[in-house]
């Protein structure tokens, strides 16, 4: 399947719109880091976040701090452009940069081919693999990090890495959307909800990159 630039509708990948697996596919990666978030918050259970874990990356290597402040102004460069525009069903051209219709930055005047139900397979099995591998090793060594950083590690390479080098190098575009043009398409459909988790999103990286703030150590 290929994306046309012009009215012409993205074929829908497995059935069902991208705009669909970008809810999908990002609650996902959203479910493995509030679970554990809001376990540790009320006690629930003792897990790794995903603050705990660059959190401790950070003390036992200092450049992960100067590496996770850059990948969030990285961030910042490419989805500021993208919150700004409309999302839709095309390649876009947005601030100079050829944009794939699911929001990643892609060669100029090349046919892109939208990948299909293999990849989101790929990614589910992935997903399900990362968990198990977590809990298994959190069962074995209550103390241990190695099962986050597989899990979060993983999410990282399926939903974010992978996806922009295919689109960028090999103009393949996977079957959903970035993060910040699936909260594009939910801006559309329930803004409060849209401005909350971009709310959410932003504490969230400052708290990455200052762990442990807002938590004072003394």
């Amino acid at each position: 399947m290929t994306e046309v630039i012009g009215p012409k509708l993205v074929p829908a990948p497995a059935g069902h719109s991208v705009e669909f697996w970008g809810y999908c596919m990002w609650g996902l990666a959203a479910l493995a880091i509030a679970v554990s978030e809001l376990a540790s918050v009320f006690g629930l259970a003792s897990w790794p976040t995903i603050s705990n874990t660059v959190g401790h990356l950070e003390t036992q290597h200092s450049i992960v701090r100067v590496v996770v402040v850059t990948v969030i102004v990285l961030l910042a460069y490419y989805a500021v452009p993208q919150l700004t525009t409309p999302p839709e069903p095309v390649v876009q051209q947005v601030a100079g940069r050829t944009i794939t219709v699911n929001g990643r930055v892609t060669k100029t005047d090349s046919v892109i081919t939208l990948l299909g139900a293999g990849y989101l397979t790929a990614a589910f099995a992935t997903y399900a693999f990362g968990v198990l591998f977590a809990i298994t090793d959190r069962g074995m060594n209550p103390h241990s990090y190695l099962g986050a950083y597989v899990l979060y590690g993983l999410i990282a390479l399926m939903w974010v890495v992978v996806p922009s080098v295919l689109a960028m190098v090999f103009t393949r575009d996977v079957p959903f959307p970035t993060l910040f043009r699936t909260i594009g398409y939910l801006e559309r459909r329930a803004h409060p909800v849209a401005a909350l988790l971009l709310a959410g999103l932003v504490v969230l990286l400052i708290h990455l990159a200052f762990y442990p703030w807002p938590r004072v150590q003394s």
